[in-house]
């Protein structure tokens, strides 16, 4: 699967992606560490990518309406609960294919996540 973490994604969960088979780019990687949220959606658009952050701004349907981007996870993730965050990723990963994320906000929490498209 094809991702783009964003520059606030901590470097644990890049190297857990990698470690599953995830194909990951980074921001800093293409040397776009400082990219604005649209330019980041913009990038993750041209590589055809799913984009995956931190940032609780992406998880704002007004905003950013699931249909018109190529699919946008936002990870509610802290120090504490990194481990779980990480394990309930993993699975909904393994879960759905690339193309069913696609299109869909996922925002995952310490319990659970929820899909929208």
């Amino acid at each position: 699967m094809k991702i783009l973490t964003d520059h606030c994604v901590f470097g644990k969960t890049v190297r857990i992606l990698k470690e599953h088979g995830h194909q990951v780019s980074t921001l800093r990687e293409l040397d776009k560490a400082a990219a604005e949220d649209e330019e980041v959606l913009e990038i993750a658009t041209s590589l055809n990518a799913i984009l995956i952050t931190n940032d609780k701004d992406f998880g704002n349907v007004l905003r950013y309406p699931p249909h018109q981007y190529g699919g946008i996870i936002v990870l509610r993730i802290t120090f504490k609960n990194q481990g779980r965050i990480h394990e309930i990723l993993l699975n909904m990963l393994k879960k759905y294919a690339e193309e069913q994320l696609k299109k869909a906000l996922v925002v995952i929490n310490a319990k659970t996540y929820r899909m929208r498209r």
